[in-house]
């Protein structure tokens, strides 16, 4: 599977040059090593965390060693990866390097489940490696414009299942790596992959404390390809885009503007509201823009929690905004059909975010990676004035 030349595919990607197609295909920026020298640095571009909480990287001239804590597990050891480039030998897997799971570099057969993970192969153009993926993303292609793009620039990708994986299946495309998410505890999907003997990688980006910890994994993921200078690039670009907006929109709301986002209706699983507290990417962009969040306090869950309608009252009846997912048409239905909605006068006035309904699929995917555009589209919804002539690209007004 590993090509037999050297090239500098991340710097010629980013500038937009042509590259070989074995190495487009392949992801990586260095192939087979022909004649091993050890003293030698085979990674010369690297990357480390700079917010991400949850995963550490060192390299060791002809080997890589990626640390994750075991998210589903949390008393377990952490998650070890040893990723060797292809030609050089493998070193002793002793000491903090026992138990890893070792992997060939840089890989050329991948397989994926996990959306915000496939977004991150699109943004360091891995994608030609990928030969399996979800049933949940075959589906999405058939009618979302950028799950289409995607698959279609993959490697012939095979169904993994449409209940969980398809052990055989995944076990028969031969891969280096299955990318799949690590949600915490209460989830064992990563643990029963590597049990049944498949080469499970942990992505816990959606249960990263700070937006850009989120995006940041795609640095990590770049590592197994060899891409870590192409994707430095890629994610200084959206830190600095994300900060551009925090800069232009700080000190320019009220300081008693009050914002919230939350998920509305039974259509959706949402009780009457389920909203978004301090901790959830969505909440730390709320800080981030200079709002009170009314369903701020006691709600320190990641993802945020359920609030009846009496509760919800309580706290965000004088609300100034809504940021509300799920798509508009969804949206406007419910606020339209239950009048209990029309208590809250943000709501019923129409000052509040919602889905697009075109870009929905593929904001779901890229949304914790692109998290300047996420921050983006939020500030133009609540301070149009300083983004004249702009709209959000997944959160729009009515």
């Amino acid at each position: 599977m590993k090509t037999g030349f050297v090239t500098i595919a991340g710097a010629a990607l980013f500038l937009g040059l042509s590259l070989p197609v074995a190495a487009q295909e392949g992801g990586g920026a260095a192939a087979c090593v022909e004649a091993f020298d050890p003293s030698t640095d085979y990674f010369p571009e690297k990357v480390e965390p700079r917010h991400s909480a949850f995963w550490s990287i060192s390299y060791h001239n002809n080997y890589k060693l990626l640390t994750v804590p075991n998210s589903e597990f949390p008393d377990a050891a952490d998650l070890a990866y040893v990723l060797v480039q292809c030609g050089t030998p493998e070193p002793d897997l002793t000491g903090e390097l026992e138990g890893a799971l070792v992997v060939d570099i840089p890989v050329d057969r991948t397989m994926i489940t996990h959306n915000n993970g496939l977004a991150m192969l699109d943004e360091i153009d891995a994608l030609g490696t990928i030969v399996g993926v979800s049933n949940g993303m075959i589906n999405s292609a058939q009618s979302d414009h950028w799950f289409g793009r995607v698959l279609d620039a993959a490697n012939d990708p095979q169904n993994l299942g449409s209940s969980g994986i398809d052990f055989e299946t995944a076990l028969g495309l031969e891969a280096d790596i299955l990318v799949m998410a690590g949600y915490g505890p209460g989830y064992s999907e990563v643990a029963d992959a590597r049990d049944r003997g498949l080469p499970a990688v942990m992505v816990s980006n959606r249960i990263e404390p700070t937006p850009l910890g989120s995006s940041e994994w795609l640095k990590f993921l770049s590592a197994f390809y060899n891409l870590e200078g192409y994707a430095n690039e890629h994610f200084d670009a959206i830190e600095e885009r994300y900060q551009e907006v925090a800069d232009r929109v700080e000190n320019q709301l009220p300081s008693d503007f009050s914002a919230a986002y939350a998920c509305i209706g039974e259509q959706r699983g949402c009780t009457f509201m389920y909203a978004h507290g301090p901790r959830s990417l969505n909440g730390q962009i709320l800080e981030t823009l200079g709002v009170n969040n009314p369903f701020a306090e006691g709600n320190d869950a990641g993802n945020g929690m359920t609030f009846d309608f009496e509760t919800s009252l309580g706290r965000a009846a004088n609300a100034d905004f809504f940021i509300l997912y799920y798509e508009q048409a969804v949206n406007v239905e419910t606020i339209a059909t239950d009048t209990r909605y029309q208590s809250f006068p943000a709501l019923a006035q129409g000052n509040y975010l919602t889905g697009t309904d075109e870009n929905y699929a593929e904001c779901g995917a890229t949304n914790y990676v692109h998290v300047d555009r996420l921050i983006r589209d939020y500030a133009i919804g609540i301070l149009p004035e300083l983004f004249p002539g702009e709209s959000g690209v997944c959160f729009t007004r009515p």
